[in-house]
């Protein structure tokens, strides 16, 4: 079955609102999707990204390192979840009820598909 990833996109503050209580809540809503996941054959893998990194560029033979991930960005990938679907249907179908979509959105593609479609 194919798998389909899903980016867990937000804007850099948008958990910060929440109270250590509510941040934790919201942490096992996570994980409990996941579980559910799993239990219906269909989690691959996930976990959360760091807000920090480099980007590296290559030009002219030379490689450049910035700090990022981007760092003019709005909204930042924070995330991901691999599951296993039919098709992107149905992949979207899965992913519509993640908790996260209460914070930003989602972002679903298949995994190992590659092309420049318009």
């Amino acid at each position: 079955m194919p798998h389909y990833i899903g980016f867990i996109r937000s804007t850099t503050d948008s958990h910060d609102h929440l109270g250590p209580d509510e941040a934790q809540r919201v942490l096992e809503s996570y994980i409990a999707w996941a579980d559910e996941r799993t239990k219906e054959g269909r989690f691959v893998g996930g976990g959360g990204l760091s807000k920090s990194g480099r980007v590296l560029r290559g030009s002219g033979g030379e490689v450049g390192a910035t700090d990022g991930p981007h760092t003019e960005a709005t909204e930042i990938v924070g995330g991901y979840q691999v599951i296993e679907a039919a098709d992107l249907d149905q992949a979207e179908k899965i992913f519509a009820t993640h908790p996260h979509l209460a914070f930003g959105p989602i972002e679903v593609r298949k995994v190992g598909e590659r092309g420049c479609e318009d």
